[in-house]
């Protein structure tokens, strides 16, 4: 058993560097295409701290763990509000999200009310719809894209740093990813067997708070450097970003998922709960420090109940 914690804290640290790596080069290529910065939250940051969900997606349904990739699906989302959210609103008084980001939040809204239904009903997920969630993603980037960006272009002169060799750092953080990943989920898959607990549970607290670190940490730093908007896409970006990729990557390696008998009823229902709480705190432009305390303790609470 320590073989396996010891196991899974070094790979989780690994994967951690490389998606904070791949970040950090991706926002740079982001400036020099003049790229909005909620858009970069969301695009860019929100997918390079969602490629570990991604990529432990695909390690567990390569040992056909199915119930760690619900669990990461559903717990990572929780997390990213929860846990993410309540650390991003702690020293804010209120979120001053630009009245044309807010639409966002209704595009996210939409998506986590549509994929409640997927999963709270019977539904067996297969190709139809895969290509309505296709859909539904090119008509969420069609109308982000359109928004007008108000980001000054940046030029790199050294060698050193063009975009080519930018992308190549990228490319090998991912590679990088991919590995640790699959080391995290096989520790993590260990774990289920030595401590005798619900796949689901170790992956909508193990595996999902793990992958939700890289989050954390950009969060942190957009805070720190006060922009809002880049944390704010970020849990939006991220929680999009786990709903239709986890999915789909689902759909394409096992040709179906059917998330129905995988997750208990408070983890649908809390799903869908928290998701309708983000929303109203981007929408009111809620923050400050008595939210950040019952975000987070809602999150330890539910972590809790998960291992009584």
């Amino acid at each position: 058993m320590i073989q396996s914690f010891i196991g899974l804290i070094i790979s989780l640290v690994i994967l951690i560097w490389s998606c904070e790596y791949a970040i950090k080069n991706s926002i740079l290529v982001s400036k020099i295409f003049q790229i909005r910065e909620i858009f970069v939250g969301i695009f860019i940051i929100a997918i390079g701290t969602s490629l570990p969900e991604f990529a432990a997606t695909f390690q567990a349904l390569q040992i056909g763990a199915e119930g760690i990739v619900a669990g990461n699906l559903v717990g990572s989302n929780i997390a990213n509000i929860l846990l993410v959210g309540g650390i991003m609103v702690f020293p804010l008084i209120s979120l001053n999200i630009v009245k044309q980001d807010q639409s966002t939040a209704i595009f996210f809204i939409s998506f986590s009310i549509l994929f409640f239904f997927l999963i709270f009903f019977n539904f067996t997920l297969g190709l139809k719809f895969s290509l309505l969630f296709i859909l539904l993603l090119i008509l969420f980037f069609y109308f982000e894209l359109k928004k007008p960006s108000e980001e000054d272009p940046i030029s790199i002169e050294n060698s050193q740093n063009s975009t080519i060799i930018i992308i190549s750092k990228i490319i090998i953080a991912f590679i990088v990813l991919f590995f640790s990943s699959r080391f995290f989920i096989t520790y993590a898959k260990n774990l289920t067997e030595l401590l005798g607990v619900a796949e689901s549970t170790i992956g909508i607290t193990v595996v999902a708070f793990g992958t939700s670190l890289p989050e954390v940490v950009a969060t942190i730093i957009s805070i720190i450097k006060k922009q809002n908007n880049l944390a704010v896409g970020n849990i939006l970006g991220s929680n999009i970003a786990n709903i239709f990729g986890i999915t789909l990557i689902a759909i394409f390696i096992n040709g179906q998922i059917n998330y129905y008998e995988l997750l208990s009823s408070i983890d649908k229902w809390l799903f869908l709960l928290v998701s309708i709480v983000f929303f109203i705190m981007i929408i009111k432009k809620m923050a400050g420090k008595l939210l950040s305390i019952g975000l987070i303790f809602a999150y330890l609470a539910y972590f809790t109940y998960l291992y009584i």
